[in-house]
C-alpha cells in the first residue's frame, strides 16, 4: 500500500492535468446536453438529451471524487507514512578509509591507472554496485545534502532488468522505507520523488535496486545522503 500510495503521488501534477482535460471535456458535452434538452420537442429527444446530462453529470462528480483523493493521497498521506516510519539515532560513520601517497617518481611510467570507483556508501554488510548509465543515482550525488522534495535522476539499465525500486534508511542498522519503483528502463533520467519534509535531519541511505524479470534483486546502488531542515 505504502508502494502505491508513493507512486501515485509522484504523479500529481500528471494526474491533475488528465483530470482537467477530462472535466473539459464533459463539461462541454453536459452543456451540450441541456442545450438539447431545452430545445428538445418530441420526447424521445428530450430523453436521450436527459440521458447526456446525466451520463455528464456522473463523469463530473467522478471527476471531482478522483482529484480530490489524489490531493489528499499527495498532501496528507504521503507524508504521514513518512512520518510513521521509526527513525533511529543517527550515528556518524567512517566512510573513507585514509591511503598513504606515494612519491610519483616512484611509479613506473607504464603502470596501469586504477579506475576511481564510482561514488558510493562503502559500508560493511551493505551491498553497493553502481555504475554509470547502468545502474546509477546521478542526482543528488553521493554526500550531499538535500531537503523538500528531492527528484531522483539516474539509471536503471541493467541486463534482463524487469523492475526497479527505491527506497531510504536511517544510518546504523539498515531499516529500508520503499519510496517509489517503476518497470521501464531508465538512463540519466527522473525516477521520481522523495519526500523528506517530515525526515529528521541527518545522515540516511538511499538505495535504488534492480530486479530481473523474475522479481529477484540483481544489483543495487546506494549512496548516503544529509537531509536538511527546508528554509
Amino acid at each position: 500500500m505504502q508502494l502505491v500510495i508513493s507512486f501515485l503521488a509522484g504523479l500529481e501534477v500528471p494526474i491533475y492535468l488528465i483530470m482537467v482535460i477530462v472535466g473539459v471535456v464533459y463539461l462541454r458535452k453536459l452543456v451540450m446536453g441541456i442545450e438539447e434538452r431545452r430545445t428538445a420537442v418530441f420526447g424521445l429527444e428530450r430523453e436521450a438529451a436527459q440521458n447526456k446530462v446525466t451520463a455528464s453529470v456522473s463523469v463530473l462528480v467522478l471527476v471531482g471524487l478522483l482529484t480530490i483523493g489524489e490531493f489528499a493521497l499527495a498532501t496528507f498521506m504521503a507524508p504521514k507514512l513518512a512520518e510513521e516510519a521509526s527513525f533511529a539515532t543517527p550515528t556518524s560513520l567512517q566512510t573513507e578509509t585514509p591511503t598513504a601517497t606515494l612519491d610519483p617518481t616512484l611509479i613506473p611510467t607504464d603502470a596501469t591507472q586504477t579506475p576511481t570507483p564510482y561514488p558510493q556508501a562503502q559500508i560493511d554488510g551493505i551491498d553497493s554496485a553502481c555504475q554509470a548509465g547502468v545502474l546509477e543515482i546521478s542526482d543528488p550525488k553521493h554526500d550531499s545534502e538535500v531537503s523538500g522534495t528531492v527528484e531522483i535522476i539516474g539509471s536503471v539499465n541493467t541486463p534482463s532488468m524487469g523492475s526497479y525500486f527505491y527506497d531510504y534508511s536511517t544510518m546504523g542498522e539498515p531499516n529500508w522505507q520503499t519510496i517509489a519503483a517503476g518497470n521501464t528502463i531508465r538512463v540519466e533520467t527522473s525516477l521520481g520523488f522523495w519526500y523528506t519534509n517530515d525526515l529528521v535531519p541527518g545522515p540516511y541511505l538511499l538505495r535504488l535496486v534492480a530486479l530481473d524479470n523474475d522479481g529477484k534483486q540483481t544489483a543495487a546502488c546506494v549512496i548516503i545522503l544529509r537531509v536538511v531542515a527546508e528554509e
